[in-house]
């Protein structure tokens, strides 16, 4: 199983120092231990395929498939070249929604767990609940996932 770079950080990071060090390679790859990226190409149409379904899952893809490829490619470069100005101008799109439809549709999430068979969790969860009440992070865990929930934590009116 590969995991996200950000979850083995949390996952095996002390405070003091990095939990690895990291090594290039640009020759003798290990096609053994680690998979191969054919190219940079593959990352960013990974990176699409991603922001794609996000969008999906949040606007019923009108704001992605509304962009031009100009769009696309500047979100891309904006993440690539650590360029926030350049990446939210183009994301930002991506993060409205009308107020009439009072938040998005869902929200896309992942809970990786390393207590179970299962390596993680994915459900689609509603911000808004039937009645008009927003969901709180502790509603999703509360849904997806109830014994990482200590109810003698939750502060009084917000169960």
């Amino acid at each position: 199983m590969h995991y996200p770079i950000g979850l083995l950080f949390d996952l095996l990071a002390s405070s003091s120092a990095l939990p690895w060090n990291i090594t290039v390679h640009f020759k003798s790859f290990p096609e053994k231990d680690l998979l191969h990226c054919p190219s940079k190409d593959a990352i960013e149409a990974h990176f699409m395929s991603c922001m794609k379904e996000a969008d999906a899952l949040k606007h019923k893809s009108q704001v992605i498939n509304e962009m031009q490829k100009k769009d696309h490619k500047q979100l891309w470069m904006g993440l690539q070249n650590d360029r926030f100005d350049q990446f939210w101008a183009i994301n930002r799109k991506l993060m409205e929604y009308p107020a009439e439809e009072n938040g998005f549709r869902y929200i896309p999430f992942r809970i990786y767990q390393t207590t179970t068979e299962r390596p993680f969790i994915q459900k689609l969860f509603r911000p808004v609940a039937a009645d008009g009440q927003l969901h709180t992070l502790g509603d999703l865990l509360k849904e997806v996932c109830p014994s990482a929930i200590d109810p003698e934590e939750i502060p009084p009116g917000e169960d």
